[in-house]
């Protein structure tokens, strides 16, 4: 379990009797500070991540005070920011960071777009300069001391931003962006509160509330077209993606396998949505994913928002199925790709309506279609693996994830050893597989790890990342080891940026520049290890793998560095297209 790491120690008595003595008063009048604290105790929020500053203290000390919410202070706020989206997915609640006004706010800027664009309920809390200087209408540059605009910079990239400056308006903008946050497609929100708003006396019961707008009815009365049309299918496929995990719906997506035995590729975030599926579809998808998704005559696509990783430049090369598109989002109807059908709902509610339409009907029989598949899973099963020096990164992967235990969480960072692990992973029990995806942000690995830890002490986690991504937010191993967090850090070690390498060498002459050895060196890991009292291995060869069993499943952080070859190579959907050409069926 994780233990507390002190701040709240030392207050815990006066947060109490401060509690108490508010029961007591016949008015209910707090600072906005205080009612802040409050609102996250009754939202059931255990952990806020963050970096402190002058103009977030006061919100800090009232937080702190409450003796029910533990602040984790990282070593970066753009680490804090990835914290708090980690922590909602594992967590499946809304994840919290804080930051101080000026330089902090702005460091968190990289988190909250990673969250919204990955659809991740999470509220960004910011201090702000005295509101008589931030709202001074001058045109001065600058009028009193980090008082940057950060709602203004946020606003395209979050749900939600406002700058709270009117102090009787905290319950409604809490109440409006906690729901913004978690209600709908999730996403990110961002509260700022000016110094002295923090200060500022409200009477709780005479401040307005937030009344959540009428939703619009979801297309649940389609699920019967959504089964004649899978009477009709010869090839029919599930398309997942991380909107099933968003959406808690991951049991019933299991049902809806099993009723219909439909085989089920998935999305890069859907990977870890359902057992027993055929790996995942794309860009750099397995090979055998593909010529599924080419070859299927229906798509049933489920929170997948079809990407261009995904679909790529030319969508009639992905597939020529017709489409129906199941999503809470109206805007990522049609955008990239034509569907048959669109059906607006949340994916819970839609699968436990099809569910039931299923178990009243029969639909039609794919053990043929479903063997065909199997037999392309088995013939191009190792195409991804192109690596032919030293450690071959996908088996490592493989040989590592078998090491797991069904609960465990797996992190990754971008870049090739992203898709190294994609391509190796295969689900177990309740395992999760953590990316940035829609954002694709180096460094996101750690601190990801970091608030999944928090979000699931008792699971087992493991930071997949590359020698590139892992110097982005590396400080954050000093938390990891100040409070030995059990976390296993695996590092793809090369001394390149691999993927920058390989699209110079496609498209740019190989001209590598930022990628050679003169200009990019990863540091010296075992060194790292020491001096942020993290335990170390080092693998080089293949049968050293079993030799970290140990390693894996003690109780201790530790880095595991995997010297792979300086030019390793990564497998696309464009190199394999001949192969893919070569297994079509019969339209």
């Amino acid at each position: 379990m994780v233990k507390n790491n002190g701040l709240c120690s030392n207050v815990n008595n006066k947060g109490k009797n401060r509690k108490r003595t508010r029961e007591n008063m016949v008015s209910k009048s707090i600072t906005v500070a205080e009612y802040i604290a409050d609102f996250f105790i009754q939202k059931g929020i255990k952990y806020i991540f963050g970096f402190q500053g002058g103009a977030i203290l006061k919100i800090l000390h009232e937080l702190i005070a409450t003796g029910k919410v533990e602040y984790i202070q990282n070593y970066h706020e753009q680490a804090s920011s990835f914290c708090a989206d980690s922590y909602s997915r594992i967590s499946q609640d809304i994840g919290v960071a804080i930051a101080t006004s000026g330089p902090g706010a702005t460091n968190l800027v990289t988190g909250i777009a990673n969250a919204q664009l990955d659809s991740i309920p999470t509220l960004f809390i910011t201090g702000q300069d005295y509101t008589q200087n931030v709202t001074r209408n001058n045109a001065a540059r600058l009028n009193g001391f980090q008082d940057l605009d950060i709602v203004s910079v946020v606003k395209p990239i979050t749900k939600y931003a406002i700058m709270l400056t009117n102090p009787q308006d905290v319950k409604y903008e809490f109440e409006k962006c906690y729901h913004m946050a978690k209600n709908g497609r999730p996403g990110a929100v961002l509260i700022d509160v000016p110094i002295d708003v923090q200060f500022a006396q409200v009477d709780v019961d005479s401040t307005k509330s937030f009344t959540p707008p009428r939703e619009q009815p979801y297309h649940l009365d389609k699920t019967v077209e959504v089964i004649n049309l899978l009477k009709s299918a010869k090839r029919p496929v599930v398309l997942a993606g991380g909107g099933i995990q968003i959406a808690k719906a991951t049991p019933e997506l299991e049902e809806f396998v099993k009723l219909s035995k439909i085989p089920v590729v998935t999305t890069l975030n859907g990977l870890d949505s359902v057992k027993h599926s055929y790996s995942f579809a794309g860009l750099h998808g397995n090979v055998y994913s593909n010529i599924i998704i080419r070859n299927a005559d229906l798509i049933l696509a489920i929170g997948a928002r079809f990407g261009q990783r995904q679909v790529g430049k030319i969508p009639k090369n992905y597939t020529r199925a017709k489409i129906i598109h199941v999503d809470i989002d109206f805007e990522e109807f049609d955008r990239s790709i034509k569907s048959y059908i669109n059906i607006f709902s949340d994916l819970k509610l839609f699968l436990n309506k099809l569910n039931k339409e299923l178990r009243k009907t029969n639909i039609a029989n794919y053990t043929d279609w479903s063997n065909t598949a199997k037999k392309w899973k088995n013939k191009y099963n190792d195409t991804a693996e192109i690596n032919t020096e030293k450690l071959k990164p996908i088996m490592a992967t493989k040989k590592i994830i078998d090491l797991l235990n069904d609960n465990s969480v797996i992190t990754c960072d971008v870049g090739h050893n992203q898709m190294w692990v994609a391509q190796a992973f295969k689900k177990k029990g309740t395992m999760r597989l953590i990316n940035s995806s829609g954002l694709g942000s180096m460094g996101y690995s750690i601190p990801a790890a970091i608030g999944a830890k928090y979000a699931n002490p008792r699971a087992k986690i493991v930071s997949f990342t590359g020698d590139g991504g892992f110097h982005m937010n590396m400080q954050e191993l000093l938390l990891i080891g100040q409070k030995q967090l059990n976390i296993k850090v695996v590092v793809f070690k090369n001394n390149t940026l691999g993927m920058m390498r390989e699209v110079q060498a496609r498209y740019y002459n190989s001209n590598y520049h930022g990628a050679n050895p003169k200009e990019f060196v990863c540091v010296d890991l075992k060194k790292t290890a020491d001096t942020f009292n993290l335990q170390f291995a080092k693998i080089e060869k293949e049968e050293q793998l079993e030799s970290i069993s140990d390693l894996i499943n003690n109780n201790k952080p530790c880095i595991i560095e995997l010297d792979i070859a300086f030019d390793s190579k990564l497998s696309n959907r464009y190199d394999e297209s001949h192969i893919i050409e070569e297994n079509i069926l019969d339209e």
